[in-house]
């Protein structure tokens, strides 16, 4: 089977000639796909305490619908030339264009909401502890 790599440029231009706009549409409902395709799974609750975060990480996977779309339908197409297959693949026979809009539009809610490192106490007792010598 041949390989090429798919980048993420690659992925902007086939949205660009290979889609119309898409336009999002109904968060609510791209909550309840988000949940009913066990996204939360590796993207967690709030997209940003899972195996694979969705905020705070400046992807352009998630930057616009089009690339977004392009991305899971690619993922269907030619799922075993990316270079990771752990996320299911999404046909339309599988997620329509429809929820895959909502899908993003719900994912466009997500805000991070992580602590500064130096508000976790916890943390800072366990930092604090690396830098002593260590007293056998």
């Amino acid at each position: 089977m041949p390989s090429f790599p798919i980048t993420v440029s690659t992925l902007g231009l086939l949205a660009a000639i290979g889609m119309a706009p898409l336009a999002a549409q109904d968060a609510d409902n791209g909550r309840q796909v988000f949940y009913d395709h066990g996204c939360y799974a590796c993207h967690g609750f709030s997209g940003e305490t899972g195996a694979r975060d969705l905020v705070g990480t400046n992807s352009p996977l998630v930057a616009d619908v089009e690339t977004f779309i392009t991305f899971l339908r690619l993922r269907a197409d030619v799922a075993p030339l990316l270079p990771s297959t752990r996320m299911p693949n999404y046909p339309e026979t599988a997620l329509s264009d429809a929820d895959a809009r909502d899908l993003f539009s719900y994912i466009q809610t997500f805000r991070l909401d992580a602590p500064d490192i130096a508000d976790v106490p916890t943390l800072q007792a366990i930092l604090e502890s690396a830098e002593r010598p260590y007293q056998p």
